[in-house]
């Protein structure tokens, strides 16, 4: 009986194991404040604005977007900005934002829209963005139809554990429109 007590001592988080969710949430957490520890606000011209004048970096964009069977969406990560009142995928989202660390946590249902037998995502945010990236995971059973971007965004979809994730990214973008149609097996 002591061997398999100390068996366990030595081997104390077992795969699915709350200790090993935790022990990941932990270490999720941590290296998403690394990231806010770097302000990405940028100070340096990167563009143009309607008069040929130059314009500092709105901000940046760290992003995960958990959407469930329905239409509601969780949205956690860290955004650099100036304001949010240009950022339409905030619309009708409670949310928490702290403007010192950037970190946002919000939960709605206005990203998707039912169309026949398939759902349409659609997020958008205006701006001029230094660093974007954007991880969709959408429910497992669920079959991407098509995604589009705007210009300077590139975007893979791969399977991971509980879903179908579309990750976006793109590095100095005037603006950012991601559309992911898919449907529920």
């Amino acid at each position: 009986m002591d061997l398999i007590r100390d068996d366990e001592r030595a081997r104390p988080l077992r795969r699915g194991s709350a200790s090993e969710v935790l022990s990941y949430l932990l270490a999720a957490a941590v290296a998403l404040s690394a990231l806010s520890a770097f302000p990405a606000e940028g100070g340096d011209p990167v563009g143009l604005d309607d008069e040929g004048q130059e314009e500092t970096a709105t901000g940046s964009i760290v992003l995960e977007i958990y959407l469930d069977g329905g239409e509601r969406a969780l949205i956690v990560g860290y955004l650099q900005a100036e304001g949010l009142e240009d950022l339409a995928f905030l619309q009708g989202f409670e949310r928490f934002y702290d403007q010192d660390t950037g970190e946002l946590y919000a939960l709605g249902d206005g990203l998707t829209t039912v169309l026949g037998d398939g759902t349409r995502l659609t997020f958008e945010a205006k701006g001029w963005w230094e660093e974007l990236h954007l991880a969709f995971h959408l429910p497992q059973d669920a079959e991407v139809m098509a995604v589009s971007c705007s210009e300077g965004l590139d975007y893979s979809v791969a399977e991971a554990e509980d879903s179908l994730a579309v990750e976006v990214l793109g590095c100095e973008v005037e603006g950012a429109e991601v559309v992911i149609d898919y449907v529920i097996s």
